[in-house]
């Protein structure tokens, strides 16, 4: 795939719509500091080793720099209107008593979209893969009940 390709799909995905509404397919979290905090733990428990599994892919399929500027590409062309979305979820759902941990919510929505860019590039349909669609539902996925691919996306 394209990374144009893949930008473009992101132009689509109205950012944290649906965040704060209940989701019969998602266990529902309202608070930012719940989400950076309270979920931490179990957030490294499945993040870390598919971040893992996709980093060791690209780095053997389309090496470092690649990857690299992948990162660059996609943070660049996104950031702006994340960021935005993002300030406007706090605002709608009154948390901006807690925009303390914005930026680190923010730097994982970049990463998220980021590694399912490479998974893309790569043809993996893997763990970031189904967590950008997590936030093509308009919600923002931010840990996992149980062991993925079972279990439950924890959303903000």
């Amino acid at each position: 795939m394209d990374i144009d390709d893949f930008l473009t799909e992101l132009e689509g995905i109205d950012w944290f719509k649906n965040s704060g509404i209940p989701n019969e397919k998602y266990h529902m979290i309202y608070s930012m500091y719940e989400a950076y905090d309270g979920w931490n733990e179990q957030t490294l428990e499945v993040w870390e080793p598919n971040i893992y599994l996709v980093e060791d892919k690209a780095c053997e399929e389309i090496g470092d720099d690649e990857i690299d500027e992948i990162f660059s590409a996609v943070c660049e062309a996104v950031e702006d209107v994340i960021w935005n979305k993002l300030g406007e979820f706090m605002d709608r759902r009154n948390l901006r008593e807690e925009s303390g941990v914005a930026i680190e919510l923010f730097d994982a929505v970049k990463r998220d979209i980021c590694w399912a860019c490479i998974e893309r590039v790569v043809g993996m349909n893997g763990f970031h893969t189904a967590l950008l669609n997590i936030y093509k539902d308009g919600y923002f996925p931010c840990s996992w009940i149980g062991e993925y691919p079972s279990g439950q996306a924890v959303v903000l």
